[in-house]
C-alpha cells in the first residue's frame, strides 16, 4: 500500500504551473477575445483569426493544450484511485460507510497530487470547456469514469454537487439507476433487502432518484404484497401437494385465494408481519385437519422463510405466532 501511495504522489502536478497556464488562458480570453466578439458560447472554425495576432493565438493554443493535458492527468488520477478504493456501489449501499467522509478522504488524496477543488473548478470553467471542443464535465465523466467503482461514482457525484457542474452522475452506473424504474418489482425488494432506506450510500441513491425513504418503503411493501400473492401461496401449495396424496390436488388448489392474503399479513410503516400460525389454522380448518401432522405451524414458518430468503440480511423476529420483518 505504501508503494502504491508513493507512486500515486509521484504523479503529482504543480498547482503553481497550472495556475500560470490557466491565468494566461483566461487573460487572453478576457482582454483580447471578449472585447471584440463578446462572450464565446461556441467555438467556430477560424473565429480567432481576425481577433488575435499570430503570436497571441499561438500562446492561447499552448495554454489550451496545457489545460487539456491537466484534464487528462486529472482523469488518470481518478482512475488511479482504484488502487486504494475498490468496491461496487451495491456493496457500499449495504454498508454503514459515510459518503461525505469518503469524499473528503479521496479529495485529500487528490490534493496531494495538485488537484484541489480550486484547480478542478477552474478545469471545468465553462469557458475552458467551450474551447476544449465543448467537452464539459458530463463528457469528462462519460469518457471511461462512469463504470469504474462505487467510490469513484460517489466522488464524481459529490464533486458535481460541490462545484455546481450541472451534470447527472449516476451512482452505480446509468443503467443501474434506471433499473429501479424499469424493473421496479425486483429492484425495490432487492434494494430494500440491502438496506438502501437506512444506509448513507443507499439514501444517497434514493435522493438521486427523487424517492423519499417513506415512498421507498411504501412502494417496496406494495411489491411484496404482489410478490406474496404470486409466489408465496403457490410455493406453499406446491410443497403441500408433494407431501400429501396426489388425489387431493384438486382440493388443495382452491384453499388459498389471493384475496385471503390480507388476512395473514400486516404492513406497517417500517415492518411487515406474517401470521403463520393463523395461516396454518385457516388451512387446517378448511381441510378438516386432514394434514395437521404435515402442515403444522413450524412447517408454514420454514416455508415462508425459504420464500423470503432474500431478506436474510435484515432483522426477522419470531414471536411463536408471527414473523416480523423490520429494519
Amino acid at each position: 500500500m505504501i508503494k502504491k501511495y508513493n507512486d500515486f504522489i509521484l504523479e503529482s502536478v504543480s498547482e503553481f504551473h497550472f495556475n500560470f497556464n490557466y491565468d494566461g488562458f483566461m487573460s487572453i480570453y478576457n482582454t483580447k477575445i471578449v472585447p471584440k466578439i463578446g462572450e464565446v458560447k461556441e467555438v467556430k472554425n477560424f473565429m480567432l483569426n481576425d481577433v488575435l495576432t499570430k503570436r497571441e493565438e499561438e500562446n492561447f493554443n499552448q495554454y489550451k493544450q496545457k489545460l487539456k493535458d491537466y484534464r487528462d492527468d486529472f482523469s488518470d488520477s481518478i482512475l488511479s484511485l482504484d488502487r486504494f478504493y475498490r468496491s461496487s456501489f451495491s456493496r457500499l449501499a449495504g454498508s454503514n460507510q459515510n459518503p461525505d467522509e469518503d469524499f473528503d478522504e479521496i479529495q485529500k488524496m487528490l490534493n496531494k497530487v495538485g488537484f484541489t477543488l480550486d484547480v478542478i473548478g477552474k478545469l471545468f470553467n465553462p469557458v475552458v470547456s467551450t474551447f476544449l471542443y465543448n467537452q464539459d464535465f458530463k463528457h469528462f465523466v462519460s469518457n471511461g469514469l462512469d463504470d469504474r467503482s462505487g467510490y469513484i461514482d460517489m466522488y464524481l457525484y459529490k464533486l458535481n454537487e460541490k462545484l455546481n457542474l450541472n451534470t447527472t452522475v449516476w451512482l452505480g452506473g446509468e443503467g443501474w439507476g434506471y433499473a429501479l424504474e424499469e424493473q421496479p418489482e425486483e429492484e425495490y425488494v432487492i434494494k430494500y433487502s440491502y438496506g438502501y432506506h437506512k444506509t448513507p450510500y443507499g439514501k444517497l441513491f434514493l435522493d438521486q432518484m427523487g424517492i423519499s425513504k417513506e415512498e421507498f418503503i411504501t412502494t417496496t411493501y406494495q411489491y411484496l404484497r404482489d410478490s406474496f400473492r404470486e409466489s408465496l401461496y403457490p410455493n406453499i401449495m406446491s410443497d403441500l401437494k408433494k407431501m400429501v396424496q396426489t388425489g387431493y390436488s384438486s382440493t388443495l388448489g382452491d384453499i388459498f385465494m389471493p384475496e385471503d392474503f390480507d388476512d395473514f399479513v400486516t404492513l406497517d410503516d417500517d415492518r411487515f408481519i406474517i401470521s403463520y400460525v393463523e395461516m396454518c389454522n385457516d388451512f387446517n380448518d378448511i381441510t378438516d385437519n386432514k394434514y395437521e401432522n404435515i402442515a403444522d405451524p413450524d412447517w408454514f414458518k420454514e416455508t415462508i422463510l425459504k420464500s423470503m430468503s432474500i431478506f436474510s440480511g435484515i432483522n426477522i423476529q419470531d414471536t411463536g405466532e408471527e414473523l416480523i420483518f423490520n429494519d
